[in-house]
């Protein structure tokens, strides 16, 4: 609970009002967190940071990992969306895609719900294979990048990857993937957004930063990049395609 409070008043500097919780969750492995346990554990936790006096709000979710177990989680009823919508958190692997990746991703629109892939950016089979990203765009998939990837904190590739995905419009949200209050935390938020606006400008960091985020948890339909001449500074009038 000590590391809860700590990374909760992170947030608080940053600016942060609600965040989710995304424990990790594997299919297959022990990594198999029940949605009750989870949502359960976030009640205390709400408690403790209204004790604290703390004005933070956490709400329940998970970030499940691609993998065709997905689909037994969501026979079994184990498969928890994020803050109760029907957005669900779907991690990328950091190698490559698993055979079927997009059959498993359709399957899951069929079944009701919205994709949101986590740090994508970090994935080095999609650093190779980047047509993948159009596939997934024009599929109805939103992608989600860590604030920290355009800091470099992922290294110079992960940094690159992140610019493309923003010049490409094919951003959807931007997420501190917070783990500890020591070194991942919430603290570089302000830096990165510098960085990001520089790229993308102010709109867009507005929406990816906050708007779309909001939209998740409102559980309606996210909205994409504005078109934004950097070296300018000049908006043209429309948003990107998908």
């Amino acid at each position: 609970m000590d590391e809860s409070l700590a990374m909760a008043r992170i947030y608080v500097d940053a600016g942060v009002s609600c965040v989710v919780a995304t424990p990790h969750v594997v299919p297959g492995t022990k990594w198999k967190l029940k949605p009750k346990d989870i949502c359960d554990q976030v009640d205390v936790l709400n408690k403790c940071l209204k004790e604290e006096n703390i004005p933070l709000t956490v709400a329940p979710g998970m970030e499940v990992a691609l993998d065709t177990g997905i689909l037994t989680l969501i026979d079994q009823n184990c498969l928890l969306p994020l803050g109760h919508s029907k957005y669900v958190l779907i991690e990328v692997p950091f190698q490559r895609l698993p055979l079927g990746w997009n059959q498993i991703l359709f399957t899951l629109q069929l079944r009701g719900f919205q994709i949101l892939l986590a740090h994508p950016e970090r994935c080095d089979h999609l650093m190779k294979k980047r047509a993948f990203f159009d596939d997934m765009i024009y599929s109805g998939v939103y992608l989600q990048v860590e604030w920290g990837s355009f800091l470099g904190h992922h290294g110079l590739e992960v940094k690159s990857q992140a610019e493309y995905l923003a010049q490409k419009g094919y951003i959807h949200c931007l997420a501190t993937d917070s783990h500890n209050s020591r070194s991942r935390h919430a603290g570089y938020v302000e830096d990165a957004a510098r960085v990001v606006e520089l790229q993308v400008g102010r709109e867009n960091l507005e929406l990816l930063g906050r708007k779309n985020p909001a939209r998740v948890l409102k559980d309606v339909p996210l909205e994409a990049m504005v078109d934004y001449e950097s070296p300018a500074g000049a908006k043209r009038k429309k948003r990107w395609q998908f």
